[in-house]
């Protein structure tokens, strides 16, 4: 069971130690992911949980900051997966690709906050801690290029390339997050991922 998904198994039970906020964070996710998009209403995530507007009110101010919340979430999971591929990896070209496959596998899972976390609403937003996040993301992905050309991370290579891994991988993710390759087998959208992170030339 992922991080994601054990958090929102867990939610109802953190409520009842008073962990409100947690469980307004994971319900959200849920009804993120359950009606692929953000038009859910606070209304109904505190109709969801059986708690009272005013005490929602005191962790979010409004639907912004939750979904806010709600994309950091993302990116400290996405990083965090990443972050294991590198490091389980043999040698920093196989984390470099194995960093790709994560990010496109949670796409997959989580395709309504994969569009959250990259889309206009995020670019968007002034939250200082939002920007970092979404700026640690990118730095990551560059560090680990650097690392297998063996340059500096203001080595213009390493620049473009990044540029130019993130397109790809990001490109693919919503292709398959679009469903445009559901009439292939598992095994073959598999073969056809592998295929194409291969095509990303790190020497």
């Amino acid at each position: 069971m992922s991080t994601l998904n054990k958090k929102i198994h867990d939610s109802v039970t953190t409520y009842h130690h008073g962990n409100l906020r947690e469980t307004l964070l994971t319900q959200g996710l849920i009804l993120l992911e359950s009606s692929q998009g953000t038009e859910f209403s606070m209304r109904e995530l505190t109709r969801i949980i059986g708690v009272s507007a005013n005490s929602v009110y005191r962790h979010f101010a409004n639907k912004e900051e939750l979904l806010i919340a709600m994309a950091i979430h993302g990116f400290e999971q996405l990083l965090t997966l990443q972050g294991q591929a590198i490091q389980n990896s043999e040698d920093s070209r196989q984390g470099f690709i194995l960093s790709g496959k994560q990010y496109i596998a949670f796409a997959m899972q989580y395709p309504a906050l994969f569009r959250l976390m990259y889309g206009r609403f995020t670019v968007s937003q002034a939250d200082e801690n939002l920007k970092a996040m979404a700026n640690l993301a990118y730095t990551g992905m560059l560090y680990a290029i650097a690392n297998t050309l063996n340059v500096s991370v203001d080595d213009a290579k390493a620049k473009v390339l990044a540029v130019k891994s993130w397109s790809v991988v990001h490109g693919l993710s919503h292709l398959l997050v679009d469903g445009q390759f559901d009439d292939l087998s598992e095994i073959d959208r598999e073969n056809m991922i592998d295929q194409v992170l291969e095509t990303l030339k790190t020497e």
